[in-house]
């Protein structure tokens, strides 16, 4: 993939393969083609400082997560993360909401980190920081919509999302914000480190991000009841579920 229009397309292919496949890889898969639609048309309206680099950026981001699930699906070592967070799609065990948020785990707390610094790589990463932070803005607006359709598909969901009266919108925005500010971080971090360094702290950072889908997937036991209940309400087959994500 070299282009933005390439990147769409294959997150095209993976929705569609994932949903004939009745697969829950789908689930994230399908969050992240909106997202990436949403930066797209966002540097089409000139919302960024930069939007060649910020394409450059998008591409090697997303370049991270197609390599991860093709070495996935063909049995091959991926990133602890993604091996994580992908190998509990093939069971039945957690809700819709916690596969993606599995996903959003591994790609922005490792991959972002990664790509942000392959981006700005000989150059001042500083001049990244601006356009890092405005794909906030441009992927926010897509949270009430995607809100709406999690809810859609277990009625506790819309039961939760009336008692909290829409504040777990903003705690969904914030904690992927905060994420976007730790992937930062660690993006200015390993700028400043030679190749080998480079390698050690991300095979730890890999480790950490890793250890904390573990406690998205089990997040103790009140929260693992509330999502058990939720979860009893979504549909049964992962292809009805991701034709209500991708409606």
């Amino acid at each position: 993939m070299n282009t933005l229009t390439e990147v769409v397309q294959t997150l095209e292919q993976i929705v569609a393969d994932a949903r004939t496949e009745n697969a829950r890889h789908g689930y994230f898969a399908s969050l992240y083609l909106q997202m990436t639609k949403a930066v797209k048309e966002g540097i089409g309206n000139d919302a960024f400082d930069d939007g060649i680099r910020m394409e450059k950026l998008v591409v090697i981001f997303a370049g991270r997560y197609v390599d991860a699930l093709r070495a996935w699906k063909l049995g091959m070592p991926c990133t602890a993360s993604w091996q994580r967070a992908l190998d509990e799609t093939r069971h039945n065990n957690i809700s819709v909401l916690q596969h993606v948020l599995c996903g959003i785990n591994a790609h922005i707390n490792l991959d972002l980190s990664i790509a942000a610094q392959e981006t700005m790589q000989g150059q001042n990463i500083q001049d990244l920081h601006t356009d890092f932070n405005r794909i906030n803005d441009v992927i926010g607006n897509l949270a009430g919509t995607f809100q709406e359709k999690i809810n859609t598909l277990s009625w506790p969901m819309r039961f939760v999302d009336e008692i909290g009266k829409n504040k777990d919108e903003a705690v969904a925005n914030f904690s992927i914000t905060v994420a976007r500010d730790a992937a930062w971080a660690s993006a200015k971090a390993l700028h400043g480190l030679n190749q080998n360094q480079k390698q050690t702290y991300i095979r730890e950072l890999d480790v950490k991000t890793a250890l904390l889908a573990g406690k998205i997937m089990y997040p103790g036991f009140w929260a693992n009841w509330l999502f058990k209940f939720i979860k009893w309400f979504e549909p049964s087959e992962p292809s009805t579920v991701m034709g209500i994500l991708n409606s």
